[in-house]
């Protein structure tokens, strides 16, 4: 094979390089006007298809409440990553998001355990920060309280039957 250029441009290799340099090689016959070492490459580097995988990347309940549904999660995204199905770059966001999940796992339990707790202190706060708000939410909270509980008085004593503490 000869160094010399051919004659027409357009039988050169069309690959073009990250500071805009243009391959000087003649261009292969099956290459798509690429040369052989940049036919190779591209190749080499076939891009991942990116499916869309929400579906498959779903817990089984739907919700990210335990460690097991995450487990799950990544698990599945080890598999998408080793057939290719995913690019790395993806893979290790999607990966950070689940370890930023598990992490913050441990202070959603500390908070709803507390819940009870920390629930007049919150109501205090929403009552001071939202006057208007606050209330209406406590009149439509309290009608609700009395439409759930049924209003069932005591039966009447009858004065056949002895109390029995005395």
């Amino acid at each position: 094979m000869s160094n010399a250029r051919p004659s027409d441009i357009y039988n050169l290799c069309q690959f073009t390089s990250p500071n805009g340099r243009m391959c000087g090689l003649p261009a292969h016959p099956k290459g798509d006007g690429l040369c052989l070492t940049h036919l190779r490459l591209t190749k080499a580097q076939a891009k991942p298809r990116e499916d869309d995988l929400s579906a498959e990347l779903a817990s089984p309940d739907g919700d990210y409440i335990t460690q097991i549904d995450i487990n799950h999660v990544l698990g599945k995204l080890f598999d998408a990553l080793a057939a290719n199905r995913l690019s790395a770059r993806r893979a290790s966001s999607l990966a950070y998001i689940g370890s930023l999940v598990a992490q913050t796992q441990k202070a959603a339990k500390r908070e709803a355990a507390r819940w009870e707790i920390d629930l007049p202190i919150f109501k205090k706060l929403a009552a001071l920060k939202y006057p208007e708000l606050y209330a209406k939410y406590a009149a439509s909270a309290e009608q609700s309280a009395e439409a759930k509980s049924p209003a069932t008085p005591h039966p009447p004593k009858s004065e056949s039957t002895p109390d029995p503490v005395q």
